[in-house]
């Protein structure tokens, strides 16, 4: 299962976060999300390849953040 942390910009508070977890969970193949609006940070475990890779990214621009991975994040080890 590969797991993946992504720098998230613009969290103006817990609603966001929230908002941005529950949109993450909603898709099938991710197992487990975890927001951190005060560093900027989320984790995700998911099954799959870079197309599941890409739509997560696509969930996070769609909830209204620009997103990239964190320095150092592969998401090919997990």
């Amino acid at each position: 299962m590969p797991d993946v942390t992504f720098v998230v910009s613009d969290f103006a508070g817990a609603e966001e976060s929230e908002k941005l977890e529950r949109a993450l969970t909603r898709l099938e193949f991710v197992d487990l999300v975890n927001v951190d609006s005060e560093r900027g940070l989320v984790a995700v475990s998911y099954e799959g390849g870079e197309t599941e890779l890409g739509r997560i990214e696509d969930a996070i621009e769609e909830a209204g953040h620009k997103a990239e991975p964190s320095p150092g994040a592969d998401p090919d080890v997990g």
